[in-house]
């Protein structure tokens, strides 16, 4: 009867010991899925942010989108998303708001602002490379000819410029939301949420005439 009763313990403890172990491994995943909500509002900041700091800098730079091209040379679609440096720290101060809080990107904290108006190293260029692979946003504009000219403007409301990586793909688990959707950011200056796999392109169903119909988007 004790050996019995013994049994008995032995798997009770074991089931408990499994219930345990199921529910450690739940509750990580359900603090993550509770917590996305608040990270893709963060994220939305994040891209308001940019677009009004591009938005912001354009009038300064007789209405040229921050690019290393050289007004009228060719732009290097493939690594455009480093050019979003040029706004740091001029028109944005933080690194952080360059990375999606869902997408697990980390700026390198060695360049930050230096307080009393000193030089920031690397001021208002291009990312370098180990930061540039931190940048969770594609940045994408036209240009005539894949070249560097003032931004023209001809339905800024659907004009997609900034978008969560990876921009003109089908949603993953790799996604900086995964498969839910993702935050972009028009030229207009207003961001919203786009759920589910939706492929995007700038402006598809108001092309500007005087822009090549073509659109670049550059994420890593």
């Amino acid at each position: 009867m004790a050996t019995e009763s013994r049994k008995l313990e032995i798997v009770g403890i074991a089931v408990i010991a499994l219930v345990l172990l199921a529910i450690a491994l739940m509750v990580p995943a359900y603090l993550r899925k509770a917590r996305e909500p608040s990270r893709q509002m963060a994220c939305h900041s994040n891209l308001m942010q940019i677009i009004t700091a591009i938005k912001t800098y354009a009038p300064d730079y007789d209405e040229y989108y921050p690019t290393s091209a050289a007004p009228g040379k060719e732009i290097n679609v493939t690594t455009h998303y480093r050019d979003l440096g040029i706004l740091f720290p001029t028109y944005i101060s933080s690194l952080d708001v360059f990375t999606c809080p869902s997408s697990g990107d980390k700026m390198p904290r060695h360049r930050v602002p230096i307080p009393g108006g000193k030089t920031v190293p690397g001021a208002d260029k291009p990312f370098p490379e180990d930061e540039a692979r931190q940048v969770s946003y594609a940045y994408s504009y036209n240009g005539a000819g894949g070249k560097n000219l003032p931004w023209t403007e001809a339905a800024p409301s659907t004009t997609i410029i900034l978008a969560d990586r990876p921009a003109g793909k089908a949603l993953s688990k790799r996604s900086n939301h995964g498969t839910d959707g993702r935050n972009v950011a028009y030229a207009d200056g207003h961001a919203r949420w786009i759920p589910g796999n939706d492929r995007l392109r700038t402006d598809p169903d108001n092309p500007d005439p005087t822009v090549s119909t073509q659109s670049w988007w550059s994420e890593r």
